[in-house]
């Protein structure tokens, strides 16, 4: 199926960025493209634990991945919606079920595989102590807590991340994010003429995107998740990232129905990467999908950081042949944003970090755990 980004600008964006995969080092070429048109933290919280034996090993791939990866995160979506749904308090409108807000991520989590997170199942937190943005997502991909980065303006990675060890095993990779800043996060090649792979976050100066409901360089969801959809399905990458924004801008604005409105878009964006595997045969049935956040939010809805330990709480749903279907999953142990990159190199197959500080797989995910 072809997929056809609306507007000129759109086209020739994409276009732009299949030369720039083309040029990254290791990258196959790229093809020609044609387009015809249940409560706050409260005792679910324990402090992080001492470093457990080691979990789960990766089966290795003798050449390149062992299973593709998809990874969506969503800015600043708290987990009360995600499980719960609408707050009667913040809207004059009926009270919405999580099936009707996120259907596609509560299928997700019922049907396909497993979540992390869920109230009175354990917790996965950002690290902080600074539960922004920046910090989360160099957590994420770095698999260490982010010590180093506790604002948004911090340099972000300073260590190879997830997608950089993925690359370096030979695997096609691309990062798209709404946020400009992304790019930091995605990879420890700062310098955007050397970076490996394809890294398209925010609107890189393109006039004719307009920023709203972010500012500056911020590219809206509805085009990160056009691009990024037209690359999936016509590039097939072997880990494709995608950053989506919008619910923790409308957040910022006080707006309560357009976050969840865009809690909804980012929701139909899964269905559609689910949609996109299913015309895959084989390689979209080895694909593993992971949908997170970067930090939640604090009490007063608006706002999140280290004065709202609440805005730690995050979650995360998997699915893929390596992920037991298993629905809500009890959690011994607190997780945390730091595990996530563990996880996915287990998936994919790749070496696991040994440093003392580095997270830990997810082991109850995956296929043979039990409860």
């Amino acid at each position: 199926m072809s997929v056809s980004p609306s507007g000129g600008w759109m086209r020739s964006a994409l276009v732009a960025l299949l030369v720039v995969v083309a040029s990254c080092a290791g990258q196959p070429e790229a093809r020609e493209i044609a387009f015809p048109g249940g409560g706050g933290l409260g005792d679910d919280v324990g402090g992080r634990s001492e470093p457990a034996p080691e979990g789960l090993e990766p089966a290795r791939a003798e050449d390149g991945l062992l299973h593709p990866v998809v990874l969506v995160t969503i800015d600043g979506a708290r987990w009360q919606e995600i499980f719960e749904g609408s707050e009667a308090a913040r809207t004059p409108a009926a009270v919405r079920s999580p099936d009707e807000i996120v259907p596609n991520l509560t299928r997700m989590g019922r049907e396909r595989g497993a979540v992390i997170g869920a109230p009175g199942r354990g917790v996965i937190l950002a690290s902080g102590p600074n539960f922004i943005s920046l910090p989360g997502y160099t957590e994420i991909f770095t698999g260490r807590p982010s010590r180093a980065c506790q604002d948004n303006d911090c340099p972000g990675a300073d260590t190879p991340t997830l997608l950089d060890q993925a690359h370096g095993a030979g695997a096609k990779v691309a990062a798209f994010g709404s946020w400009e800043k992304l790019e930091r996060a995605t990879t420890s090649s700062h310098d955007r003429a050397s970076r490996p792979f394809l890294v398209s976050a925010g609107r890189e100066g393109d006039p004719a995107v307009n920023p709203w409901p972010g500012h500056g360089d911020y590219r809206p969801d509805r085009h990160t998740t056009e691009v990024a959809l037209a690359f999936l399905e016509q590039e097939q990458p072997d880990v494709l990232f995608v950053g989506l924004g919008d619910p923790d801008e409308h957040a910022h604005h006080g707006d309560y129905e357009a976050y969840l409105a865009s809690l909804t878009d980012a929701d139909a964006f899964v269905g559609k990467v689910f949609d996109a595997l299913a015309r895959m045969g084989n390689r979209g049935e080895r694909t593993h999908v992971f949908v997170t956040a970067d930090h939640g939010r604090a009490a007063d809805f608006k706002n999140h950081g280290g004065f709202a330990p609440e805005s730690a709480r995050v979650w995360l749903f998997a699915a893929g042949p390596s992920i037991a279907a298993r629905g809500r999953v009890m959690s011994a142990r607190p997780h945390y944003l730091a595990d996530v990159t563990p996880t996915l190199r287990n998936v994919m197959g790749l070496a696991p970090d040994r440093a003392s500080s580095a997270g830990r797989a997810i082991e109850e995910l995956f296929v043979g755990a039990v409860d």
